[in-house]
């Protein structure tokens, strides 16, 4: 077997062989740091990595093994985490010049749960400044683009996992999701990744574990990698109040997905505060729920006027975000990118006012998703409106296609994310086909919460009827 093939590999098919020795960690790690010096210089996914740490860690995991001690459940699986989650022993710079050389002293829990299951976090993955944008460009890190066409961004802000997962520098990348930050760039680099249910992986380390709208989740190229991960980071935890509602019980997902789709009520809500879709997009999403309910679920319709107010809803982000990263501004300023720093400035919407109207619309938001499981165990959408942006597409400026102006990026582009956020509730993007200029295209799937073995279920039948696994970019191959 090559090193190529090695990387081409997906965890699950991974550890049969790490847990018996048969492949060393030391081996595949190599292979998979070999890889990101090769290919990441077109794609800029990695923002950093240490290989001598990476390598000494794989070998103590084979000395270990061959000395007798037990295989974690992830032995010797490398996994990446976005720029704004701590690895012990690299840097934590989050894209931002006022944390450059900061090095985190420990993981965070998620982390800390996928070293001790015997993985190996072993890199950290590019993110626009503090994760602010739904782009992946930094002031620290400069432009990350999307595998399939460089002239393409990846989306964001979790733009180097899906890089990562697309480009296959290890099986398993840890992402964070505020408004839709690691399902955008899953849809945009052809790969699967989930936002859990508040709570389901801890997030110690944010500012505000009881109002954040960011949650940790994963990338993967497959959906049983996906639940590998997912399982290995779940559970409560005492520092985030959101995760006693939790558990830690193993996801299993169902020998036959295909069969398991049976009496499955779905329903497709192809447009929310949006009026215009790409007509690919509608097609290629129309066509995975046609394949759904040719298995045997059953699309039960739309419910007319879904009703958003992303806008209202968001104050409580940028709030977060300025009381976390507010005061960098007199220093650090001068050196940020443009967009967080109009984010980070005080103006009219810091007002009592503003404040409860945000309250009512993200209570709104929760009321609306919840009405689209009356009568539907799951809702269908697409991930974004249109396949991915040009690479510099620029935050405040309006989605145009085609020379016609749609409208802002977040009413136009990716109105379909943020609610989850907002609200909670568990979400997930599958690919679900191509454009005809060869960029992936992906389809959300939101379930109640807790409900992420329904989720991912559902997406391994999507990905049992229109297989993605074995499609490459351009950049990976």
């Amino acid at each position: 077997m090559t090193d190529d093939e090695l990387c081409r590999m997906t965890a699950t098919d991974l550890l049969p062989a790490l847990r018996a020795g048969e492949v060393k960690a030391a081996r595949l790690m190599r292979a998979v740091l070999d890889r990101i010096e090769r290919l990441d210089t077109q794609t800029n996914g990695i923002a950093h990595v240490d290989p001598e740490a990476a390598m000494a860690e794989a070998e103590a995991r084979d000395a270990a093994l061959a000395g007798g001690g037990t295989p974690g459940a992830l032995q010797g699986i490398p996994v990446t985490a976005k720029d704004l989650l701590k690895m012990k022993g690299l840097p934590v710079e989050m894209g931002s010049f006022a944390y450059k050389g900061v090095i985190a002293d420990a993981d965070a829990e998620a982390i800390a749960r996928l070293r001790r299951a015997g993985a190996i976090p072993f890199a950290k993955t590019a993110t626009p400044e503090f994760g602010h944008k739904v782009l992946a460009d930094s002031p620290t890190n400069g432009v990350s683009r999307n595998p399939w066409d460089l002239s393409r961004s990846c989306g964001g802000s979790s733009g180097g996992s899906g890089i990562g997962a697309s480009m296959g520098f290890g099986p398993l990348h840890v992402s964070s999701d505020g408004a839709g930050s690691g399902r955008i760039p899953a849809s945009a680099c052809g790969v699967t990744g989930i936002k859990a249910t508040w709570g389901a992986i801890p997030h110690e380390t944010t500012t505000d574990v009881f109002g954040s709208f960011t949650c940790i989740g994963v990338m993967a190229r497959c959906v049983s990698d996906l639940a590998l991960g997912l399982n290995a980071m779940k559970g409560p935890d005492r520092r985030d109040p959101w995760t006693f509602g939790g558990t830690a019980d193993p996801i299993s997902l169902p020998g036959d997905p295909v069969a398991a789709l049976r009496g499955l009520k779905i329903r497709v809500v192809m447009r929310t505060v949006n009026d215009w879709v790409d007509p690919e997009i509608e097609a290629a999403v129309r066509a995975a729920v046609d394949a759904l309910v040719d298995a045997g679920a059953q699309d039960v319709g739309v419910i007319e006027d879904p009703v958003y107010d992303n806008t209202s809803a968001l104050v409580y982000m940028r709030a977060y975000q300025y009381a976390r990263f507010g005061h960098l501004l007199d220093k650090h300023g001068d050196r940020m990118d443009r967009t967080a720093r109009m984010s980070l400035t005080p103006g009219p919407q810091h007002t009592y006012d503003i404040l409860a109207r945000a309250m009512k619309a993200r209570t709104d938001i929760f009321h609306e998703v919840e009405r689209q499981f009356d009568g539907a165990d799951i809702y269908v959408t697409p991930t974004i409106a249109t396949p991915s942006l040009p690479a510099d597409q620029k935050q405040d400026e309006p989605l145009i296609v085609d020379g016609v102006e749609r409208g802002p990026l977040r009413e136009a582009w990716y109105p379909y994310t943020v609610p989850q956020n907002a609200s909670g509730h568990p979400a997930m993007s599958v690919p679900v086909g191509m454009s005809s200029g060869g960029i992936p295209i992906g389809m959300q799937i939101v379930g109640p919460w807790h409900s992420e073995a329904r989720l991912l279920a559902v997406a391994a039948a999507v990905e049992r009827l229109m297989p993605w696994a074995d499609r490459w970019p351009p950049a990976a191959r």
